[in-house]
């Protein structure tokens, strides 16, 4: 993913309760061949003349390309272009988001509904019920008390055990009615290890914030003091007469024990990480582990699967459990812990998920939050966060609108053509690898040659029948957001949960044509280009050498996410597999090890003390070299095919050739602000290298970069050692 693809789900409660609307080393064979141009001929067109306005103004001419790239690209975008108030980054994906979220509220509040289909309807309803916000005020925290009441959970913030609740109980429920993965992460997807079919996967779950935050307390204090503050603000609000101070002090010391548990994202991403795969009866007797036979996993899975039409085999049905040492650790926890500090974290996580949705007050905090944490100055407007939250929930339905509108669906054949290029290419750069032996190789271009392609949009949407269908069974009831919540919810868990008894829909888009992002996914071994991210200055740019220096690198970035570190463990139908040599995967690894420790060496003046974590982001890093180099050789490929691609030049900047271009154009589309707070939660815990690093780190791997711009050898961008993989 471009940004974000492989998502940092530890987090992924706490933004919900606070309401926001996020929503290498060794021998290399070079295979470019840079030819010199002379005089080319300026694009004149008023794409062009756009294009180069954009690059012009985003440039700082003053600094020496060979000194800082990144700067010579973005200095001047970086200048002109802070950090709105109502954001925590600003960049050319988060503008394309911006434009995005602003088209789909005009077709979200057009009053023409004549002729549209029934999931466009219901999604313009819930819209209009999340717009109102009269009616939350009106409502207070009622329904959230009835909600906590039907999870067996008391109205109010517990101060002493409730008789008879278990975890089991409130977490099952808890995953059936709301989606809501607290303590344990069940879900139904496609069996890693074989494809064909699905699985009931376990793995662990954050405990509502970072795991990296609470694991490291002095480091991250004042983190956590803005948590604790918004926990007993919270508190106070919900139950004026309840010990804030004292629930939230609880809250986040269990946090922390469970935390502890967890197995670390290092960890995860290591190839020695095992997960389990048992049989239902196996699980519920567990293995002899600590206090594991003190807790009712029957019931707790019972209760998930509860009003579905699966009823699990307690012999024949398998479940693969990811993180197994988490799970046991859990059961240790829970046992060793007070019974009503158990409840109050179940009462915080259900009551903090769904807080956001009834009065302002809770909205007014999670601002608050994220103001202290990650610098941002104003609050989002209502129709901003209600319509992300839509196209979140109702994506494929808007898709139908955005695409009939805003997209031009004469561009996607290009794109899919540039795909192509870009496979090719990445296929002639693997064909000539001296680390590769022979039936590696081979394998490698069988599964490249696998990898599917989805661009724009899927075709079935514009078929209202279909359309309709995927959202059957979703109720919206107008005037009531709460429930229309519930409702709405409760019909997506029901979908998922019971495709455990079907086929694996190979052919299924992973995000809808209302995403401004790229995808790659191992288990479908398919890449994915939604219309939303296909618009300047992604793509569309009116010259080939930007196009390909942008939206180019991007499909190649997807592409080599299939031989990342990640990506190279499945074969070419996404099962689990052992398919490279030992003397190949030993050469393989030197070479990433190379890239992990330059990316490690990297820092920002803004964070002193953090370094870029090389080996959380080593596959993102990957992806990024080796998806530049293949779209630079696609751009070559294309212009032997069509050489007036190589001749073209951008009004303003006739000196640059097509390939300087390129480089610009790669640069230019990382160009980016970000708050010192969202910055350090990049570095802390993202999978994602931060912009600039993304751009230099990149770039000084390329030799490609350091003759087109004639950059002597060790100068800051073109250093003596390079890494280099694909």
């Amino acid at each position: 993913m471009v940004a974000g693809e492989r998502t940092v789900r530890c987090s992924s409660v706490i933004i919900i309760a606070l309401g926001l609307s996020l929503v290498a080393l060794g021998i290399y064979t070079t295979v470019l061949v840079l030819t010199e141009y002379k005089s080319p001929r300026p694009c004149l067109s008023e794409v062009c003349v756009n294009t180069a306005s954009r690059v012009l103004a985003a440039m700082n001419k003053s600094v020496d390309p060979c000194e800082d790239f990144y700067e010579y690209a973005c200095g001047g975008w970086i200048q002109k272009n802070p950090v709105p108030e109502w954001a925590t980054s600003w960049d050319q994906l988060a503008i394309l988001r911006e434009r995005l979220v602003t088209d789909l509220r005009e077709l979200l509040e057009d009053s023409n509904n004549d002729g549209l289909p029934d999931s466009v309807l219901k999604a313009k309803a819930m819209y209009r019920t999340c717009i109102d916000v009269d009616k939350l005020e009106e409502k207070g925290i009622e329904p959230i008390q009835k909600l906590l009441e039907s999870l067996g959970l008391p109205k109010r913030p517990p101060t002493e055990p409730t008789a008879n609740l278990t975890w089991e109980e409130v977490a099952g429920r808890g995953r059936r009615m709301l989606g809501l993965s607290v303590l344990i992460s069940v879900q139904v997807t496609e069996d890693v290890r074989n494809t064909s079919r699905n699985r009931v996967v376990i793995e662990q779950v954050s405990p509502g914030f970072s795991d990296r935050y609470l694991r490291q307390p002095e480091q991250f204090a004042h983190e956590l003091q803005q948590y604790h503050k918004y926990i007993k603000s919270v508190i106070m609000i919900a139950d004026p007469e309840a010990d804030a101070e004292k629930f939230a002090d609880d809250i986040i010391d269990f946090s922390k024990k469970l935390a502890m548990a967890m197995t670390p994202v290092e960890v995860r991403r290591s190839g020695t990480h095992l997960f389990h795969e048992v049989s239902v009866a196996q699980l519920v007797r567990g293995s002899g582990a600590p206090h594991w036979d003190e807790h009712d996993w029957q019931k707790y899975i019972d209760l998930v699967f509860a009003n579905t039409s699966v009823v699990l085999d307690q012999e024949q049905d398998r479940v693969i459990v990811m993180d197994l040492p988490y799970l046991q650790k859990l059961a240790v926890v829970l046992s060793e812990t007070d019974s009503l500090i158990i409840e109050k974290f179940l009462w915080w996580s259900v009551f903090s998920t769904v807080a956001p949705m009834t009065k302002s007050a809770f909205r007014d905090l999670g601002f608050e939050f994220s103001k202290a944490v990650f610098g941002l100055q104003q609050r989002t407007p209502r129709w901003k966060s209600c319509t992300s939250n839509i196209n979140a929930n109702f994506g494929v339905a808007l898709s139908y609108l955005y695409v009939k509108k805003h997209f031009d669906q004469t561009s996607r054949q290009k794109a899919i053509e540039m795909i192509e290029d870009v496979r090719e290419a990445f296929a002639r750069t693997a064909s000539r690898l001296q680390w590769m032996d022979s039936a590696t190789r081979a394998t490698t271009l069988r599964k490249l040659h696998a990898i599917r392609t989805f661009v724009g949009f899927p075709s079935w949407l514009l078929a209202r029948a279909q359309l309709d269908d995927h959202y059957k069974h979703v109720e919206v009831v107008e005037g009531d957001l709460f429930e229309s919540y519930l409702k709405l919810t409760w019909a997506m868990v029901k979908k998922s949960l019971e495709t455990l008894r079907e086929k694996p829909d190979r052919n299924r888009w992973v995000a809808t044509a209302t995403t401004i992002n790229a995808f790659y996914s191992a288990t479908l071994n398919s890449v994915t280009f939604p219309a939303g991210i296909l618009q300047p200055p992604f793509y569309g740019n009116g010259i080939e050498a930007i196009n390909y220096g942008s939206i180019g690198a991007i499909m190649g970035h997807e592409v080599t996410h299939g031989f990342d570190d990640q990506g190279r463990r499945y074969d070419e139908q996404g099962n689990l597999a052992q398919w490279w040599s030992a003397a190949t995967l030993e050469h393989y690894h030197a070479r990433v090890s190379c890239i992990v420790r330059q990316y490690s060496n990297y820092s920002l003046p803004q964070l002193p003390g953090y370094n870029v974590h090389g080996f959380n982001t080593q596959g993102e890093n990957i992806a990024d070299n080796g998806g530049l180099r293949a779209a630079l050789l696609a751009y070559e490929l294309l212009a032997r095919r069509a050489p007036a691609a190589r001749r073209a030049a951008l009004p303003g900047l006739p000196a640059l050739s097509p390939h300087q271009l390129f480089f610009l154009g790669f640069a230019q589309i990382w160009c980016g602000n970000s708050t010192t707070g969202a910055l350090k939660s990049k570095i802390v815990e993202g999978v994602h290298s931060p912009n600039k690093i993304r751009v230099i780190g990149t770039l000084s791997n390329s030799k490609e970069f350091s003759d087109a711009w004639q950059c002597p050898v060790g100068s800051p961008m073109n250093p003596e050692h390079k890494c280099v993989l694909w």
